[in-house]
């Protein structure tokens, strides 16, 4: 047992590469990826839990607000209808049981005649016409029905009406009763007696003469009433008195005039000089500057002292206008006693008779016309006295042919086992019946997140596109390794994955290894170049190839050399040699074999060839130099097509995906530092 015993730091010698690859194969063996729905969906949604939480939440919000708003609760207005038995006893058992049988028959035919389609028609036409403003445009009779539920409860019939609006419910269950109650009139009208039929017609006859003294109390008093009439023409009465008093004021002055001979001058003279004084245009302007002055020396002084020169300057002005003004007048007067404002001397008189006569004579005219319109407003008046006083009698009549109308209407219901009575006609509901706003914002709340991440789901899933690494786990299944690198690659990731490399089943155990690196998209970068330093700086003899178009392009190249049979020659770039593309155009592609003799010949100078092939959709070299190599490296970033990948996938072999530029969250990204740090140090040797 001692002599089997080996320290754990110590590699035998006998440990071939093959026995090597195998002991890490078995390390680095992973379980089989598990189908639980769960972990897919915790895929799906790895980096965006929290965005795809907040707009569910705020999805959820609008949801619920949109449904508590939208959706109404219900409303229920009640009528209720008695049926009142007219025989005594009737609604107690005695030896006579027909009674009771036909009274609980009375009130099931009411309740069922009450939800007859006659009815039912009869209370919609009565809904719309009394609301036509607040009906539904869009409402129907089976809308109507279905509103409405009839109970048939002993005695009593209840009738409820269910809408959104209470005034809807409301308006329902009247009309439904309006409509009950209008029918089982005219059905009880078909058993009145002869003598109803007649005050019916005596009804009408009374209606018709009541329309008609109507219209002639429009046509006579037009818009005015007997109490307009009236007023108006007192008022012309008094109009007429006043003119008779101005007559005779004027009769008197005319003989008054002729006896004195003009002795009524004077005041006529003063008369024309205060109406000059009045409507001179000078003195009008005067009076509104000294308005305006005043106004602005009341400021003036409620800011400054009365000492103040502004005060005193605007007072000063004040004083002057009002000497103006005293002057105009003065001279004004004095213009009217020299007659110069009247045109006339005051010898002549300002008023002549001929003057006063005419005046005269017009308000005589204009009194015969005020007599006239008084006369006619009376006969009017009188008309509408007489109209007034018949339709008074005529309602008189009315009323008590209706009186004696409804009482033979009540005295022929009596063969019938009861009368109905509205106890309630629907009272317009304060609080709703049933109100499912807060229940059905709640699951609309609960919708909308669930929406959202269904959303958010379908869109990742049905995305067609590469984010994580384990994306490529269900195209690339038998993959030998991969690897997964963050956006700024470090030289000690590239030499763990070439040391990964070397180890996995696709470095051959002898002569020259050719790996092909191909990539789906522009942004995908992965440094090539850096790793052919780093397999030179390893000691491997590292020649990079740069195969594709949008390599950039060069004199002298891989072009050349491969269709155009030039002398190989490659540049050095310190550790490693580097191919460049050429000038040659590889569109029309090239065969296999120049590209196999090509790469044995080179095979027998380098230890590793690495060939940047491009773009496997696009560029020629990408779908022939990786059948020729050991394995393809794929440069996969995210974002790129998952079509594209899959295709590549299944037509080459040791196919090894690389990510690039993968996200912090990346489990690759994070699988690949941790097996990293583990393969450091002693664990190398425990893993041997």
């Amino acid at each position: 047992m001692a002599g089997n015993t080996r320290d754990r730091g110590e590699i035998p010698a006998d440990l071939g590469p093959e026995s090597l690859q195998a002991v890490t194969a078995f390390v680095q063996e992973e379980q089989a990826p598990s189908n639980n729905p769960l972990l897919l969906v915790m895929r799906r949604f790895r980096g965006l839990w929290v965005p795809t939480l907040v707009s569910g939440a705020i999805l959820g919000i609008i949801l619920a607000i949109l449904a508590y708003n939208l959706v109404s609760p219900s409303y229920v207005s009640n009528g209720l209808i008695r049926l009142v038995a007219k025989e005594p006893k009737i609604l107690y058992a005695d030896r006579d049981d027909s009674r009771l049988r036909l009274y609980d028959a009375f009130v099931s035919a009411e309740a069922t005649y009450i939800q007859s389609r006659p009815v039912i028609e009869r209370g919609f036409e009565i809904l719309l016409d009394k609301s036509r403003d607040g009906a539904p445009k869009d409402m129907k009779q089976k809308d109507f029905a279905d509103m409405l539920t009839v109970k048939k409860e002993k005695g009593l019939i209840a009738v409820s009406a269910a809408s959104k609006d209470p005034a809807m419910a409301q308006r329902a269950v009247r009309s439904l009763l309006e409509a009950y109650v209008a029918l089982h009139a005219e059905q009880s009208g078909s058993r009145q007696s002869i003598r109803a039929r007649e005050l019916e017609v005596r009804v009408l006859e009374l209606e018709a003469k009541q329309r008609r003294l109507s219209g002639e109390l429009l046509e006579i008093g037009e818009e005015y009433d007997a109490t307009s009439l009236a007023k108006a023409h007192l008022t012309k009465v008094t109009q007429l008195e006043e003119l008779d008093l101005r007559v005779s004021e004027l009769t008197n002055t005319l003989i008054e005039m002729e006896a004195s001979g003009g002795a009524l001058d004077a005041d006529t003279g003063d008369m024309e000089i205060k109406r000059a004084t009045l409507l001179d245009r000078a003195m009008a302007d005067m009076v509104f500057e000294r308005a305006k002055r005043a106004a602005e020396l009341e400021k003036l002084q409620m800011r400054y002292q009365d000492t103040h020169p502004k005060v005193a300057t605007l007072a000063a002005s004040l004083k002057v206008i009002d000497e103006a003004i005293e002057t105009r007048r003065r001279l004004i007067a004095t213009l009217g006693k020299t007659g110069a404002i009247t045109g006339a001397d005051g010898a002549e008189k300002s008023q002549s008779l001929a003057e006063l006569q005419a005046l005269r004579t017009k308000l005589s005219n204009r009194r015969q016309d005020l007599s006239d319109e008084a006369k006619h407003l009376n006969g009017k008046l009188i008309k509408l006295r007489r109209i007034n006083a018949e339709q008074a009698e005529v309602a008189g009549m009315l009323g008590e042919t209706r009186r004696i109308l409804d009482q033979v209407v009540l005295e022929s219901r009596n063969n019938m086992p009861g009368s109905i009575e509205i106890l309630s006609r629907g009272s317009l509901p304060d609080a709703p019946a049933s109100d499912k706003r807060k229940q059905i914002a709640a699951a609309a709340l609960v919708a909308g997140g669930f929406l959202m991440i269904a959303i958010v789901f379908l869109k990742r899933q049905l995305s067609g596109v590469i984010r994580y690494s384990d994306d490529l786990d269900a195209i690339m299944t038998h993959s030998p390794a991969s690897a997964v690198f963050p956006s700024k690659t470090q030289d000690a990731d590239l030499a763990a994955f070439l040391g990964d490399m070397q180890m996995g089943p696709v470095w051959p155990n002898a002569g020259t290894v050719i790996l092909s690196l191909i990539r789906f998209s522009d942004k995908a970068r992965f440094p090539a170049t850096r790793l052919a330093e780093l397999a030179g700086e390893q000691g491997y003899r590292t020649l990079l190839v740069m195969a594709a178009e949008d390599a950039g392009t060069s004199d002298k190249g891989f072009s050349d050399q491969l269709m155009k049979g030039q002398a190989f020659t490659a540049s050095s770039k310190g550790h490693f040699d580097i191919v460049t593309l050429g000038s040659r155009s590889m569109v029309g592609g090239y065969s296999l074999d120049r590209a196999k003799d090509w790469l044995i010949k080179r095979s027998a100078d380098y230890d590793l060839i690495l060939i940047y092939a491009g773009h496997p959709e696009h560029h020629f070299s990408a779908r022939v130099l990786p059948n020729l190599s050991d394995a393809t490296l794929a440069i996969v970033s995210p974002g790129d097509s998952v079509r594209a990948v899959r295709r590549t996938a299944s037509r080459l072999r040791n196919i090894v995906p690389v990510m690039t530029g993968a996200r912090a969250e990346d489990p690759g990204l994070q699988s690949t530092t941790s097996m990293q740090s583990q393969l450091k140090g002693k664990n190398h040797e425990i893993a041997a």
